[in-house]
């Protein structure tokens, strides 16, 4: 039987830290991981939200690679569109299906 959010929650929160941190993944190990994994770490667990907010493009939220002028302006694929923006000239972007 799956776990609620509370209890899934819970579980995740004795694995973690005083912090509420999870320790970091094995390939942080891993002899070609690229960063160094001295003063790396996660991001305090917090409780779920319930009921989950809506995510971007649901509940009437823009979704910003709809809507953003610079997307709409770039060319268009099936998966994949090229994109621009002030700080990067070409940015290749998947396509949500806009």
């Amino acid at each position: 039987m799956p776990l609620s959010p509370q209890e899934f929650y819970a579980h995740a929160l004795r694995a973690a830290d005083d912090e509420g941190r999870l320790p970091p993944s094995g390939m942080t190990g891993w002899e070609i991981f690229p960063f160094e994994p001295d003063g790396l770490r996660t991001v305090p667990l917090l409780p779920p939200e319930l009921p989950e907010p809506p995510r971007r493009g649901e509940g009437g939220r823009p979704f910003e690679a709809c809507t953003r002028a610079d997307v709409r302006n770039g060319s268009e694929a099936e998966i994949w569109r090229t994109t621009t923006s002030a700080t990067c000239p070409t940015t290749w972007r998947r396509s949500w299906g806009c």
